[in-house]
């Protein structure tokens, strides 16, 4: 029980999802790590998650975030889009949008853009 305390009580990893309709992940990388971020890819399951180790510039406040290229939201919160796997032209009702990340996750999946 200890243990389980002492890990909800350290920071979780910043981590920002990739809008592919504005960007690639890899371009998105390239133009942080230039501002002296210090990223890696997510994890092997996600293809658009970013995790930030270091930044000297605040992340929500970059041109690449203020241009729509990037989301903040949580490794978690990608899980539900991924596991539901949408398609183009599905509809789906998000019964549990706020502040909408997961909603914006899946309107882009439901694209026809890549």
């Amino acid at each position: 029980t200890l243990e389980f305390l002492t890990a909800s009580d350290s920071p979780r990893p910043l981590v920002i999802r990739t809008n592919t309709l504005k960007a690639r992940r890899k371009d998105l990388a390239a133009a942080l790590l230039k501002r002296g971020v210090t990223l890696d890819p997510l994890a092997s399951w996600s293809k658009v998650g970013l995790k930030i180790s270091e930044s000297p510039v605040p992340v929500g406040a970059t041109p690449e975030y203020l241009a729509g290229h990037y989301m903040l939201q949580s490794a978690a919160s990608m899980c539900p889009v991924m596991a539901l796997s949408p398609q183009p032209n599905e509809r789906v009702l998000d019964m549990s949008a706020a502040p909408g990340g997961k909603t914006s996750y899946l309107a882009i999946a439901c694209s026809k853009a890549p």
